[in-house]
């Protein structure tokens, strides 16, 4: 999984929060920069949503298991500050995974269509929120 994810990608982010009633979209790049072994991720776009335009940057680590320790296709994905966001395994195709940020909850699904594309979408719904982050990667060729 590693070497699919390393490299730039193109991101196309659709965003529809139901509870603000307002639909949005980034469109930026995303790139995987290897890290002591790990991935380094760090996108960057510009967003628009509501009367709100500007650029927007997030960023993840995707720690991997030594060789000889743990699955090979699993990344533990990590929040910058280190704390654990979610666990990635895309060796089938597809996977579904979720994060409590109580009171919140993160339903992620994640597919991969193609060797040069994968798309991930988010719903998250609580007290605090309800929205879908759908994002798809391209390969930058």
């Amino acid at each position: 999984m590693k070497e699919f994810l390393q490299g730039l990608w193109r991101l196309e982010r659709r965003l529809d929060d139901r509870r603000a009633g307002q639909q949005g979209r980034l469109s930026g790049q995303a790139l995987f920069a290897p890290l002591e072994g790990d991935l380094l991720y760090r996108e960057e776009g510009r967003l628009t949503i509501g009367d709100h335009v500007g650029p927007a940057e997030q960023s993840y680590r995707y720690a991997f298991p030594a060789p000889g320790q743990g699955t090979p296709t699993r990344a533990a994905v990590h929040f910058r500050d280190g704390r654990f966001f979610h666990d990635l395994d895309l060796s089938r195709g597809l996977w579904a995974c979720t994060h409590l940020c109580d009171p919140d909850r993160y339903e992620g699904e994640f597919s991969v269509p193609d060797a040069d594309s994968w798309r991930v979408i988010w719903r998250v719904t609580g007290p605090r929120k309800d929205l879908t982050l759908d994002s798809t990667y391209r390969r930058a060729l």
